[in-house]
């Protein structure tokens, strides 16, 4: 998917987030989850995630952040302007990829 090149390899921060609704490249990025982190240039507080539904006019994906990258976990193709659906089946799928255990098992 040519949209995920476009975002950082790392996990990203809410303002980051915020910048990725303003992009051509998606209409929605949501985060699924936020923890506190600290930024490693100047050691400022911020809040990241590893986990984001993203959504375009014809899809909806939901990604998460692994050590190789960001990994699609879900796509959801959409016809017509309700993406409430397919946004609520990725957020689901993105959730249970976090939960302890599941990457394990799905590497193995």
């Amino acid at each position: 998917m040519p949209a995920l090149s476009s975002i950082p390899d790392r996990p990203l921060t809410t303002a980051e987030v915020a910048a990725l609704n303003d992009a051509d490249a998606f209409d929605l990025a949501v985060p699924v989850e936020r923890e506190e982190a600290v930024r490693a240039e100047d050691n400022e507080p911020v809040v990241v995630t590893e986990s984001l539904v993203l959504a375009a006019a014809d899809w909806v994906k939901g990604v998460i952040h692994e050590e190789d990258g960001w990994r699609v976990v879900e796509n959801v193709t959409v016809e017509g302007e309700d993406r409430t659906e397919a946004m609520l089946t990725c957020e689901a799928a993105v959730e249970d990829a976090l939960k302890p255990g599941v990457r394990a098992d799905a590497d193995g």
